[in-house]
C-alpha cells in the first residue's frame, strides 16, 4: 500500500518538510521525538511511521471486521487526517497506541454508517474480536506449543471485554492508562479490575492449574 498523498489538501497549504541531518537514523529516535518531528512537518518521519505501523494497523483492523478494503481505506484516511492536523495533534510517547486508538474509532464510525447504527450502539457493541492462537501467546517465549495452545483456548473462553483487555495489556503491552483510553473505561481502576477478573478466571481453570509452568505466569 502506497503512502497516502496530500492531494486532498488545498493547493495553498503545502505540507512542510523539516530537514534532518543525513546521519540521523529515524529508527533510533524514541516515540516522543519522532512524533514531534512528524508534527513539525518532517516528511521522512511521516513515511517512517507509516511504514513501521501499516501492517500492525492492518492486522489490528481485522480484529474488528473482515472487510480488507474498508480497513485499508480507514488506514489511508487516518494518515491523511494526521498529515492535515500537523502541529494541532496532541503529543504522545507511544505512537502505536495513538494509531490503534485512532483507527479503532475511525473504523467504528465507518461501520456505523454502513450498518446505520447510532454512535451509542457502536460504543456498546463494537468490541475487538480477538482470537488467541499459539502463535500469539508471546507472554513467555519459553512456553511450549502445547501450553501456548491451551492458554490460547482458555483466553478465548473469556467474556469479550476481558479478552479485549488481555489482548491490549499482555499482547500489545499497553499500560492501564492506555487501556482506559482505548476501551473508553471510566478509570484506571476499572482497567485494573477488568484485568484482575480475567486473570482470576484464567487461574480458576482446572486445565491451566494442572500445568506447573503456568502457575506463576499471571
Amino acid at each position: 500500500m502506497g503512502l497516502p498523498t496530500d492531494q486532498q489538501h488545498s493547493q495553498d497549504k503545502a505540507y512542510p518538510i523539516e530537514p534532518i541531518s543525513p546521519g540521523n537514523d529515524l529508527s533510533s529516535l524514541n516515540d516522543t521525538t519522532l512524533w514531534e518531528l512528524f508534527k513539525k512537518g518532517h516528511e521522512g518521519s511521516f513515511k517512517h511511521i507509516y511504514d513501521t505501523y501499516y501492517d500492525d494497523l492492518l492486522n489490528y483492523g481485522f480484529l474488528f471486521c473482515k472487510d480488507k478494503e474498508l480497513i485499508k481505506d480507514s488506514i489511508q484516511d487516518l494518515f491523511i487526517d494526521l498529515r492535515k492536523s500537523g502541529q494541532n495533534l496532541s503529543s504522545t510517547d507511544h505512537i502505536k497506541y495513538y494509531l490503534f486508538k485512532s483507527l479503532k474509532w475511525k473504523l467504528g464510525y465507518l461501520i456505523n454508517k454502513l450498518r446505520r447504527f447510532t454512535f451509542k450502539s457502536f460504543t456498546q457493541s463494537f468490541q475487538l474480536d480477538f482470537v488467541a492462537s499459539h502463535e500469539t501467546i508471546l507472554i513467555n517465549n519459553q512456553l511450549d506449543y502445547e501450553i501456548r495452545t491451551l492458554l490460547a483456548q482458555e483466553i478465548n473462553q473469556l467474556p469479550k471485554r476481558q479478552k479485549e483487555a488481555i489482548y491490549y495489556f499482555y499482547f500489545e503491552g499497553f499500560s492501564y492508562q492506555e487501556l482506559t483510553g482505548i476501551m473508553k473505561l471510566a478509570s484506571v481502576k476499572a482497567s485494573r479490575n477488568l484485568i484482575y477478573k480475567a486473570i482470576i478466571s484464567l487461574k480458576s481453570s482446572e486445565r491451566l492449574r494442572s500445568k506447573r509452568s503456568l502457575r506463576k505466569l499471571f
